[in-house]
């Protein structure tokens, strides 16, 4: 019992230990299998594809649930090999868990980077006058953000300062491409 016991208290510490000095780390980064190939190709969160469940946090809720059910199935008088099973089914039961429960609270999260595809087709409204085959300034609201890009007309000719215009194309760089909505 004092096995089991020991690997519940190694778990907790690793617990405790990546909740107060974890973070960026314990998503599929660098250092972790990728257990979801194409994840972010499937909606995933643009950054990263989301957590892994091979994680520190979820390893250590399977060790602490391990040792745990373990303990407790041997001091209810269970060998240890019918220990050591209860203890597998209930650290894979709360990793399980875990890591459904991280895979929801990262859905959660929303980016505010702004994309060529959030750009185009918007509506926005010339600031500074475009001159005929000239840049000029425009402002847009995007993913609640207020941005002002360098625009430049489709046709080459100039658009007045206060019109408002529709994003059509994005060729690179901070500047777009508008015409007249």
């Amino acid at each position: 019992m004092l096995v089991f016991l020991i690997l519940a208290l190694v778990g907790v510490v690793f617990l405790l230990v990546s909740a107060f000095l974890g973070g960026d780390h314990d998503v599929s980064g660098d250092h972790e299998f990728h257990f979801e190939h194409g994840y972010e190709a499937a909606g995933g969160h643009e950054a990263g594809g989301g957590p892994s469940p091979f994680s520190v946090r979820v390893l250590s809720l399977f060790v602490t649930a391990f040792g745990a059910t373990g303990a407790i199935a041997r001091y209810s008088g269970a060998s240890y090999v019918l220990s050591s099973i209860l203890g597998f089914v209930g650290g894979f039961v709360i990793g399980g868990i875990g890591f459904q429960i991280m895979k929801f609270f990262w859905k959660q999260q929303a980016t505010s980077t702004v994309s060529n595809d959030d750009l185009i087709n918007s509506s926005a409204e010339v600031k500074t006058a475009i001159p005929v085959s000239g840049i000029g300034q425009i402002s847009l609201v995007v993913k609640n953000q207020l941005r002002y890009m360098s625009a430049r007309a489709k046709d080459g000719k100039g658009i007045e300062e206060g019109a408002i215009v529709k994003i059509i194309a994005c060729p690179g760089g901070d500047t777009v491409v508008v015409e007249r909505a």
